[in-house]
């Protein structure tokens, strides 16, 4: 007896049902479909993972659990690598096509989807993988990347007809079955009261009230501490696992009247498909300095740290006990809720690694097992460049006590996930070991950390450092070629109607 003859729909990092371009071709295809997530235990135990991110994932799934079934669609989720999955489907059913969004990751993931392309073309499968962010894989991707992006964007929507939707049901007599998930970690379902919740209804609630109630504030508080709320539109995670794919959000946003805030956060949304082109185009970021010469020099230089002391800077950063209130601040903020603003974010990995050149490398995890809204084709090439490790972009070496802008706002900030020092008066917040020692008797109680180390004089070693090498010839001699493999900027991206 032949074998039905089915196509697959594998979700990744695409979790809704709006503007999917697998569901729409899938739809078209005709044939019995199955709808699936699996998750997978070797990219689970990858160690940029964290509880935090499958939390997300799993609420995103129940949601769109729920909207599938509206149309009586099934969606199963398996604990599974994808290749035995796919073979044990193979048992029951004839595989005829793998649809899946283009997905720019890891190493990890993308040396599993090395292994799957074989596969499936030793099986016969036709695996298709469609864009659902305007990059393109290899050099060419480079190139023009502006003027594709915006066409990209500009594209109607991938729309499902569900009324041809041919839908497969797959039961317990079926080989598959077993891999399906009994069970997932108690973690995994508890929400956590700071954290965002994932969902594509959530989602596009979000996005409703940012588009309607809060851009407007966009531009005015951008950078502040405490105004997270208006200062960015919080939309990152839910792009981020494709609660919303950017064109959603984009066409959302230039349907509005034209306004500097409109354009501000077109540009910022560029930027996200900027730098997740340039990830694709040079993955080696994920483990190596962009700049050679400047890999080189870090390296060198971590060799003479003591790293005794490196532990005890480590450990005191990671869980927020610098002694420096708004780096303290940021990190608690990071740990309880998975956010914190671009400007915190850029300080966290300045003090780590300007300040206290802690390894880069060591940082980049750390952070990603933090950000809810952990993208690698965004973190790597952003934290390349905060570091200073790609021999050409401007440095920014952040002083952790002199951060200008909205110092009250900041204070604000600093009560509330630094308590201990909520006492102070809002200008001894920034700098506690100003207290003379007759303010200190007024606080007998105050139980905080001394700085722990001079930020004056290891922010000038670090300007004299990171400048020194970045004017080296050996530096200097990567930059032309470096400068010519880059993906064109966003700058001139503007919004239209």
């Amino acid at each position: 007896m032949a074998k039905t003859k089915i196509n697959l729909v594998w979700l990744k990092r695409d979790l809704r049902l709006e503007d999917h371009a697998p569901l729409a071709a899938a739809a078209e295809a005709g044939l019995p479909t199955l709808i699936f997530y699996t998750f997978e235990p070797s990219q689970l135990q990858e160690a940029h993972q964290d509880a935090r991110h499958a939390r997300f994932i799993v609420q995103s799934l129940t949601d769109l659990a729920q909207q599938l079934e509206q149309h009586a669609i099934q969606l199963l989720v398996f604990w599974s690598e994808i290749q035995p999955l796919l073979q044990q489907l193979r048992e029951d059913f004839t595989l005829v096509t793998l649809f899946s969004h283009q997905e720019t990751g890891l190493a990890a993931s993308f040396a599993r989807d090395q292994q799957l392309a074989l596969w499936c073309r030793q099986q016969g499968v036709d695996w298709q993988e469609l864009a659902q962010h305007p990059v393109q894989r290899g050099p060419q991707g480079r190139q023009q990347w502006r003027r594709q992006a915006k066409a990209f964007w500009g594209a109607p929507q991938a729309s499902v007809n569900w009324a041809s939707w041919s839908p497969l049901r797959l039961g317990p007599e079926h080989q598959a079955w077993s891999l399906k998930c009994q069970r997932l970690p108690r973690a995994w379902l508890t929400p956590v009261a700071d954290q965002q919740m994932g969902g594509s209804q959530r989602a596009q609630a979000h996005l409703r009230h940012f588009l309607n109630e809060e851009l407007p504030f966009y531009r005015q508080h951008i950078g502040s501490s405490n105004q997270e709320r208006r200062s960015t539109s919080r939309l990152s995670a839910y792009l981020a696992y494709g609660n919303l794919s950017v064109r959603q959000v984009i066409q959302q946003l230039t349907a509005q009247a034209p306004s500097r805030p409109q354009s501000r956060f077109y540009t910022r949304l560029a930027w996200q498909g900027h730098f997740m082109q340039k990830f694709e185009s040079d993955w080696r970021i994920e483990q190596e300095a962009l700049n050679p010469a400047v890999g080189a020099l870090w390296q060198a230089r971590q060799a003479e740290l003591d790293p005794s002391e490196q532990d005890r800077r480590w450990q005191a950063w990671s869980t927020g006990q610098t002694g420096f209130p708004l780096v303290d601040a940021g990190m608690r903020a990071l740990i309880q809720t998975g956010f914190v603003s671009f400007r915190l974010r850029a300080l966290l990995v300045s003090f780590a690694c300007h300040h206290l050149e802690l390894d880069w490398r060591a940082v980049a995890l750390h952070l990603a097992r933090l950000f809810l809204d952990f993208e690698p084709g965004i973190h790597y090439p952003q934290i390349q460049m905060q570091v200073g490790l790609t021999g050409f972009n401007t440095l920014r070496i952040y002083n952790p006590v002199e951060q200008p802008r909205h110092k009250e706002a900041q204070a604000a900030f600093i009560q509330r996930w630094v308590p201990e020092l909520s006492p102070l008066p809002w200008p001894l917040l920034h700098q506690p070991w100003q207290l003379t020692p007759l303010e200190k008797q007024f606080y007998p109680k105050l139980d905080y950390p001394e700085p722990i180390i001079d930020s004056q004089a290891s922010g000038r070693a670090a300007r004299e450092r990171l400048w020194s090498w970045q004017r080296s010839a050996p530096v200097q001699v990567w930059v032309p070629r470096l400068l010519a493999t880059q993906v064109e900027a966003p700058s001139r991206l503007r919004a239209s109607r």
